[in-house]
């Protein structure tokens, strides 16, 4: 007897982590070359977009199933708005805090995660198990 698929679609979400990962180092490592400065402030921008972002995820993806839709519609409005919330915050402590830092560096790495991670949702979406 076949086994009942109860879970019908995966989120790939340690592949995914461990690509924007690897994308913010590489950043950080071309950021270096204009001087160390720059590298951590690289590493700090591409930081303030992967922690609120696995936040989220982990926030949305840890309720699955039909029964559970209202609670999963329920965690993806909460986990946007905190997400949302702590990105801000990250930038205003980041600003607030650390002297001195390289703002484009900063600036460019967190753009670039951010349209890296709408093109990583674009090409790794869940397949269908059978």
């Amino acid at each position: 007897m076949a086994k009942s698929g109860h879970r019908l679609n995966r989120v790939p979400l340690l592949r995914w982590l461990v690509i924007e990962t690897t994308a913010i180092v590489v950043m950080a490592l071309l950021w270096a070359t204009q001087g160390v400065l720059a590298g951590y402030s690289a590493l700090v921008g591409g930081l303030i977009f992967l922690v609120p972002n696995t936040w989220f995820a982990y926030q949305v993806y840890k309720v699955e199933g039909a029964r559970n839709m209202s609670r999963m519609v329920g965690n993806l409005f909460r986990a946007e708005s905190i997400k949302i919330a702590l990105t801000a915050v990250f930038f205003a402590a980041v600003f607030n805090l650390m002297e001195p830092i390289h703002v484009p560096a900063l600036l460019f790495t967190f753009a670039v995660m951010v349209v890296m991670g709408a093109a990583l949702r674009w090409f790794m979406r869940p397949k269908p198990q059978r």
